[in-house]
Order: C-alpha cells, then structure tokens, then sequence
C-alpha cells in the first residue's frame, strides 16, 4: 500500500475492471488495483463506491506496513449519481486537501457531456456544466490526441476505455487535465468518465508549432474557417478556427440540416469520395442555414484525415476549409 498519498481509482465500470489513474497529481493510467490496495482494505474502498459515502477507518496493529495508520474514502459521484471514482488516502491522522477531480458523462446519442466538479479546483469552474458535440473544445488550448478520443468513442465495442491529457485555459492560467474515459457494459453508447488535474506533476504545454502556424495562417486570411468533421455521419467534431459568423450552428445541431437540400447530394458524394480514397474534393457554393433564416454562401476543400497505425485506413476524419463568399 501507498502510505502519505491520496490514490485516485476509477470505479467507472464493474469492480472487475476499477484500476488506479493516479497517486496524487501523478498519472497511473490504469495501474493494478489488486497490485496497489492490499485485500484487507479493500472493503474500505468498496463501502465507499457502493454508499456513495465517506468512510473513514483507524487501522488496527499488524505486522502490515499500515499497521495503526488512518484510511479514508471518498467517493466521487457522476452527474448520473453513480461513483465515477474514489479518491483514498492511507497514512496520518491529518491528511492533505485531496487533488481536484472532476467527474464526466458523455452519450454518444446525444453527443452531451456533461462534467460535475467532484473536488474544488480552477480548473472546473465554469459558468456551464453541459456541452454538446464540438463545443466541448470551448476551453481547451492544447489536445494533441483529441481525434484518437473520437475514434475510440465513436467505434467502441463494450468496455472500451481512454486515458490521456489535454491543456485546457482557466483563469489562473493553463492547466493540465488528464481525460480517462470507459463505456459501459451494458450501454456501448454511455461513456463515464474523469478529469483530474495533475498540473503539479506535468506543467501545461502550450500550443504545438502546428496549431501556432495554423492560429497565424486563419489570422492572416479573414474569411477562412477551419473544421474537422467525422466521415460516417458528417457532423462537426471540433472547430479549428471559430466557427463561421452567423451560421445556424451550435453543439446541438443536427448537422444534415445545415445545408440547403439542393446541395446535399453533392456533399454526400464528397464524403464517399474522400472516404474511397481521395485526396481532396472542391465544393463551391455551398448553402449553408443561416441564423434567422437564409443562407450563407461558402466555398469548401475537403481532404482527408491520416487515419490506422500506418495512416492508410478507412478515414474516420476530413479536414474542411471553408471560405465566404462575399455577401
């Protein structure tokens, strides 16, 4: 056992499956519970995730190395209400404020997260708790793996997980968060998930050369947009830029209703093409809904996403640039 430290364990799908991501703000990803949290004081933690209740226990004299120590148990509840996680500490009497965590919910119906702040931390307080689809990049600044989370989530078969870290902007700065993430087994379409912030243990990167040169390429060229969309369904993953002024668009959207009708035979033809393999598609004068009705005017280059452990898959992903139209 792990004495003087708190131990973050995910409790995100049957005990069979708990494992510990953390031991303070130090990632763990996915690491041996029955290697970390001795038999004996397993129903501890067990009591915790079931009551959704704290428990605190004095450790009897033993040969144990946590002989006479204090154990607590503090569980995590999910916006579902269900333990997402429990966070323990074994060791003195006094022990330290625990690290901020934050507990997440997303279905892949609805394309809703939802994120309850578990334990205080600057970086989940928000003026929000529910973001649907794309807008929940609203507050990252860096997320290197961000398509390999969407492949994951959207082709999951039950009891696939995620774990990995992103930067996101507070207003005390940049923070580190690591993201892990499972489906549950009885619902493919339900991810429970974390967010714990580990900027103690890995300071904050800032954005990556590529996203820099893309930030300067938009900010020289007013009028461009950029989006990445999903190819199964064409529906926007994450914008790259901010998204285009005045479009009827938000998280929410459903996405097949954006373009005026008379184009979507066309855009259809382009997903087909780019997912047989081709390089880059051309539409021009796209139709596209309007806030308070009518139509904005743009055009768009399609290419494709790399995509497989050698790049040369089926691509799940299209980048999309897209150009007004003067109006």
């Amino acid at each position: 056992m792990i004495l003087g430290h708190w131990l973050l364990i995910e409790t995100l799908d049957v005990p069979a499956t708990w494992s510990v991501l953390a031991v303070d703000t130090t990632p763990r990803r996915w690491k041996s519970l029955a290697r970390t949290v001795p038999a004996r004081l397993m129903p501890i933690l067990t009591a915790a995730a079931v009551s959704g209740e704290i428990v605190e226990r004095q450790l009897p004299k033993s040969r144990h190395a946590w002989s006479g120590h204090h154990a607590r148990a503090v569980p995590l509840p999910g916006p579902d209400d269900r333990v997402h996680a429990v966070q323990m500490w074994v060791g003195p009497d006094t022990a330290p404020a625990p690290p901020p965590v934050a507990t997440q919910l997303l279905d892949t119906r609805t394309r809703a997260t939802e994120v309850r702040s578990a334990t205080p931390g600057p970086a989940f307080h928000r003026r929000r708790s529910v973001w649907v689809g794309a807008e929940s990049f609203e507050y990252v600044e860096r997320f290197d793996d961000a398509l390999d989370l969407a492949a994951t989530v959207a082709h999951g078969t039950p009891g696939s997980r995620w774990c990995g870290e992103l930067v996101v902007r507070t207003a005390d700065g940049l923070r580190t968060l690591m993201m892990a993430t499972r489906n549950a087994t009885d619902d493919p379409n339900l991810w429970r998930g974390l967010l714990a912030d580990i900027t103690d243990s890995i300071a904050p990167q800032a954005k990556s050369f590529e996203a820099a040169t893309v930030d300067t390429l938009l900010s020289r060229n007013p009028g461009m947009y950029l989006v990445v969309l999903d190819t199964d369904r064409i529906r926007v993953i994450r914008w790259i830029s901010p998204p285009v002024p005045g479009l009827d668009w938000t998280g929410g959207t459903d996405e097949r209703a954006l373009p005026h009708p008379a184009d979507r035979e066309r855009i259809i033809a382009a997903r087909h093409d780019i997912r047989a393999g081709a390089s880059s598609i051309s539409l021009p004068g796209v139709r596209l809904a309007a806030v308070g009705g009518g139509w904005i005017t743009v055009d768009a280059e399609v290419s494709p996403l790399p995509h497989g452990p050698d790049g040369t898959g089926i691509p799940h992903f299209a980048l999309a640039r897209i150009d007004l139209r003067n109006r």
